[in-house]
């Protein structure tokens, strides 16, 4: 009982904080993998996509997002999925708040997902999921066919 009251109040908090800053840049990518080697090669990529990229742990990503700030928000998260990192997740929570009050509903959710996983995401949570192991030639292209999308 106590865990949901905390995650209503974090859905309040979070709700709050992202009302007054809706803005999200879809030239900025934010990486969140727990891999320090995760983080460089997925950063990578993006940077190939010409995105300015800011990669961190999904404990700091969790921080940042939750966090009330005036700056932009990234366009695009790719978040890899691992053991210490699920689905369900309060990052995910911080995602879908912010894209819930973005006019154009970002940002934009890109999972890397092990291949032994079965179940698929969400429709809210996720705009597109990479299975690993993740190349240029896989991600680049479900990259730019999301922001192509989103473009004005």
């Amino acid at each position: 009982m106590a865990q949901k009251e905390a995650i209503d109040r974090l859905s309040a908090d979070t709700e709050g904080a992202a009302a007054g800053t809706c803005v999200a840049d879809p030239t900025q990518a934010l990486v969140v993998a727990a891999s320090p080697v995760n983080r460089i090669v997925l950063s990578r990529i993006a940077q190939r996509a010409y995105l300015k990229v800011q990669a961190m742990e999904p404990v700091e990503a969790r921080r940042i997002l939750s966090a009330a700030s005036p700056l932009s928000r990234p366009g695009l998260v790719i978040v890899d999925i691992d053991a210490q990192l699920q689905m369900t997740d309060t990052l995910f929570l911080h995602l879908q708040r912010h894209r819930s009050v973005s006019p154009r509903r970002l940002p934009l959710v890109i999972t890397i997902i092990p291949s032994r996983l079965d179940a698929s995401p969400r429709a809210d949570h996720v705009d597109a999921q990479v299975v690993r192991p993740v190349t240029q030639e896989a991600l680049q292209p479900v990259i730019q066919r999301l922001l192509t999308a989103v473009q004005p």
